[in-house]
């Protein structure tokens, strides 16, 4: 396959069978996140979240909570929490706690949670069978080694939900900084029969105290006791650099060193494991958004390129040595771990339901 690179944003195929490219060079992330633009977000939408955010509190003013929000200590979730501080909600916040957190993200987490009053419920899984699980995945190839701790979060969220009879889930899934992700690795973070399959193949424990979500499980909950969901950053207009700037005013905010680097297992991931692993570079998908809105050059993403994916190899060393703990094992042994050919999730089993859109339309969930 000859080498090509988007003509507009900085998708390229070295690591993607799915992305095809047009005429002029133009790949199908950046049409299709063009084309979907202007039904996707507005960000001269204030006055139209003003208008969502005071149907929340009609809605829950019978409730202790008006909403639901997972945060991960990055930036985007804490913008929406800062959002909704601003705004007046009354909301519960939900942290996975896996132990892998880094400290600037613990700083952040307790530091925004307590300047927007909001209620935080930390979830704490399992450690020994937790580890387990995600050293199967390494043990198995694939790309998606997150894929639990995504699994996880999203049935805290939606237990919590049930639990105090919440109605809304504020999201920090936006276009500004997420119109481009590559989808090569085709797998739902809601898919138990996955993870499970994964496990019972490569993990040495069991793993009954973990609370994992399924496809069914999720839309049958949300078929019964529906719940919306509200994307408040799609409707503002969402700068990255002014975002960071008014959460170090609002709460001493800390830069913690990319997307997805407040956790050293995602940092671990991005920055060493899916380049030399899978030769994927996420920040190509990071910086093709970022230039799609507007807020970098082509040329500019094309620079930030070509600098190291990690921070240091000091950084990438220590990562590399705590993770090797946590799983119970020596750095030789995690080394050899990391040696395993790479597979594709599609090479074990999979949920039949594992495509999310035919499951969202049969159920019809609605989205702000």
């Amino acid at each position: 396959m000859v080498y090509q690179r988007c003509a507009r944003c900085v998708m390229d195929n070295a690591s993607d069978p799915t992305i095809e490219f047009d005429e002029r060079g133009y790949c199908n992330y950046c049409n299709n996140a063009v084309a979907y633009r202007n039904k996707k977000y507005f960000p001269d939408g204030i006055d139209r979240l003003r208008a969502i955010v005071e149907q929340i509190k009609v809605d829950s003013k019978e409730n202790e909570f008006d909403c639901t929000i997972g945060i991960s200590g990055g930036l985007d979730s804490s913008y929406v929490l800062y959002l909704g501080a601003k705004m007046g909600l009354r909301m519960l916040a939900v942290h996975i706690d896996d132990g892998l957190d880094t400290g600037v993200a613990k700083r952040n987490i307790a530091g925004l949670c307590d300047a927007a009053h909001a209620e935080i419920q930390y979830i704490h899984p399992d450690k020994e069978q937790y580890a387990d699980l995600l050293l199967s995945f390494f043990k198995a190839g694939l790309s998606g080694v997150a894929l639990p701790q995504d699994n996880i979060l999203i049935r805290a969220l939606r237990e919590c939900t049930n639990e105090y009879g919440i109605k809304y889930l504020l999201s920090g899934s936006n276009f500004a900084l997420e119109a481009i992700l590559e989808h090569s690795a085709g797998v739902s973070a809601k898919d138990k029969r996955h993870i499970k399959a994964i496990h019972n193949q490569f993990g040495s424990k069991p793993i009954d105290k973990l609370n994992l979500e399924s496809i069914v499980g999720f839309y049958m909950s949300r078929l019964f006791s529906p719940v919306k969901t509200i994307l408040p950053l799609n409707y503002i207009d969402y700068n990255k650099d002014r975002a960071f700037q008014e959460l170090a005013d609002f709460c001493g905010f800390e830069y913690y060193g990319g997307k997805h680097h407040e956790n050293v297992l995602t940092r671990f991931m991005q920055g060493y494991y899916l380049p030399v692993k899978f030769g994927m570079d996420k920040r190509k998908s990071h910086l093709s958004s970022l230039v799609i809105s507007g807020q970098l050059s082509r040329e500019d993403a094309l620079a930030e390129l070509e600098k190291p994916t990690y921070e240091s190899p000091e950084l990438q060393n220590a990562d590399m040595n705590l993770l090797a703990e946590y799983f119970g094992m020596t750095r030789q042994e995690f080394d050899r771990i990391l040696e395993v050919p790479a597979k594709q999730h599609s090479d074990y089993r999979m949920s039949v339901l594992e495509k999310i859109e035919p499951c969202t339309r049969m159920f019809k969930i609605r989205k702000g």
